[in-house]
């Protein structure tokens, strides 16, 4: 993982505000510095962040920010680069904002729309609390050699909050991250996850991997925990209900588009993993995330 572009800052969040934040792709990062602060997904889920904790959304998607416990009566865009505020002597919450590119991410569909770490968690995920604040020392110095720095600090604590979902998902039976270590799993999860849509069956992913069938169906299940058909319905249904919760798009266009050639094949499968139909989970916001 490499990041291409970073914009970092110290932001002050006006209580009675509400930011609109475009994602445009970009992986954002925020700290609370100084006093509480919310985001808000598309989904409608909230999650409030104490001071000392932490959120990013690893994924781009849009979001909103604000001060919780205060009448929202104005709306705001917020988008980067964003104007330094650590100097200001206005009331509100102080932020460390972070939008950040990268050249890929190793996991993009099991990887949460937001990640949240409260201040012991910080600390206790390779002092993340720390790094942050090297990040936030570099990212405010002018100059070339700071952006540097700052671009491999950003580095840093992507793989750490990777690293941190990879085991969250390993205490619920899945161990990606072991899979992602081994050269020939990591060509076909790199496949499941770059084209979904593909009529994958054990025997084409056995051939991308350089396996045999029986040998892939047996190191994939030990070391990932799941068979390699599970994982790519998981992909699957991960990819479909982002798409669910994104836009209008028809019911069987997303099934064509994740890889099923029948609406019923495609709503059996997502009510299963899901726990609702599809057009259920479209109409509850996109409340559940697939079960491992």
């Amino acid at each position: 993982m490499r990041v291409t572009d970073l914009h970092a800052a110290l932001i002050r969040l006006v209580p009675g505000t509400r930011y609109h934040v475009r994602g445009n792709g970009n992986a954002m990062a925020y700290n609370a510095e100084s006093g509480p602060f919310s985001v808000t997904l598309p989904t409608r889920e909230t999650v409030t962040i104490e001071q000392g904790g932490h959120c990013s959304l690893p994924t781009g998607t849009d979001h909103e920010l604000f001060v919780p416990n205060h009448v929202l009566r104005r709306v705001q865009r917020l988008e980067a680069p964003f104007q330094d505020a650590s100097r200001s002597n206005d009331s509100g919450s102080v932020v460390f904002a972070a939008s950040i590119s990268a050249s890929t991410n190793p996991l993009p569909d099991i990887v949460p729309d937001i990640v949240h770490l409260t201040r012991s968690q910080m600390k206790a995920a390779g002092r993340l609390d720390l790094i942050f604040q090297l990040l936030q020392d570099h990212a405010s110095r002018k100059g070339r050699v700071g952006l540097q720095i700052a671009s491999r600090l950003a580095e840093i604590i992507a793989i750490a909050l990777i690293d941190h979902v990879l085991q969250e998902l390993k205490r619920d039976g899945m161990n990606a991250g072991a899979g992602v270590a081994d050269p020939q799993l990591r060509r076909v999860l790199e496949a499941l996850h770059e084209t979904p849509e593909q009529d994958w069956s054990l025997d084409t992913l056995a051939r991308h991997g350089g396996l045999s069938r029986s040998v892939l169906a047996e190191r994939f299940k030990t070391v990932v925990g799941q068979s390699p058909i599970d994982y790519l319905t998981r992909v699957r249904m991960a990819r479909a209900s982002r798409m669910l919760q994104a836009n209008e798009t028809s019911i069987a266009t997303i099934a064509f588009e994740v890889g099923y050639q029948s609406d019923a094949s495609f709503h059996k499968a997502f009510k299963r993993m899901m726990g609702m139909s599809p057009s259920e989970y479209r109409q509850s916001g996109g409340a559940r995330s697939p079960k491992s």
